[in-house]
C-alpha cells in the first residue's frame, strides 16, 4: 500500500509523538495524537467571528491545530504554545503561516506579552491536566484566564467523565465548567469541557 507524502508525514509525526511519550509521559497526554472527531469537536466551540486570537496550549503534532484552521480560524489568528522543541519544529513545518511559540503554559501571560500577541478570545488546551499536580494545573488555568476577556472561554479535553480542573481550583479562580461533548470514537474516549468565569452577583453588577 502506497501512502501520499502528506500521509507519510502524518505517520512519522505520530511515531515521533509516541516516542516522545515514552520518554516524557508526564508532559505528553496520550499515546497518540488526538483523533479527528475530538479535534473537530474542540474547534467547533470557537467563535470564528469574534475578535481576537485563539491560543492553543500543547499543540503536539497538530491534530487540533489542523481542525481549528479547518473550522475557519485564519492562520494569523492562531497561536500555538508548545513546550517541546521537536514538536515545535513539527508544527512550524506543517503550519508555516501560524505562530508557534516554544514556552511554558504556566507563564502564558508573560510569553504572549513578550511577543506582542493579543487580544485573546479563546484558549484551547490539549495539556494533560489530570496527570499534573494541583499547583501546576492551577497555574496553567489561571494563566489562561489572565489573558482572556470577561466572557472568554478555556476549552480543555480530558479522558473520562470527571472535570479536568478540580473543584478547589475552580473555586479558587472563580470559574465554572461544563461538559460540552463526549467523544466515544476517540482512542481513548474523551470529553470536551468549557470553562468560563463565574458571573458577578447582581448587586455587584449594579454597583
Amino acid at each position: 500500500m502506497r501512502f501520499s507524502p502528506a500521509r507519510d508525514r502524518a505517520k512519522r509525526a505520530e511515531l515521533g509523538f509516541f516516542l516522545l511519550w515514552l520518554r516524557r509521559p508526564g508532559r505528553v497526554g496520550a499515546l497518540v495524537p488526538s483523533g479527528r472527531a475530538l479535534a473537530t469537536s474542540m474547534a467547533a466551540r470557537i467563535d470564528v467571528h469574534a475578535p481576537g486570537v485563539v491560543v492553543e496550549l500543547g499543540g503536539g503534532t497538530g491534530s487540533i491545530t489542523e481542525a481549528i484552521l479547518a473550522a475557519g480560524t485564519a492562520p494569523q489568528d492562531l497561536v500555538v504554545v508548545e513546550h517541546e522543541a521537536k514538536l515545535c519544529a513539527v508544527l512550524a513545518t506543517r503550519f508555516p503561516h501560524i505562530q508557534v511559540l516554544q514556552g511554558d503554559a504556566r507563564d502564558l501571560k508573560n510569553l504572549l506579552e513578550k511577543t506582542g500577541i493579543g487580544p485573546v478570545k479563546t484558549v484551547v488546551s490539549g495539556l494533560p491536566l489530570l496527570s499534573m499536580d494541583d499547583r501546576d494545573c492551577q497555574r496553567i488555568v489561571a494563566g489562561a484566564f489572565s489573558v482572556l476577556p470577561p466572557r472568554g472561554e478555556f476549552l480543555q479535553f480530558t479522558y473520562g467523565p470527571a472535570s479536568p480542573v478540580s473543584r478547589q481550583t475552580r473555586s479558587s479562580l472563580g470559574i465554572a465548567g461544563r461538559r460540552s461533548d463526549w467523544i466515544l470514537y476517540n482512542l481513548p474516549p474523551a470529553t470536551v469541557w468549557r470553562f468560563h468565569r463565574n458571573p458577578a452577583p447582581a448587586s455587584i453588577r449594579a454597583a
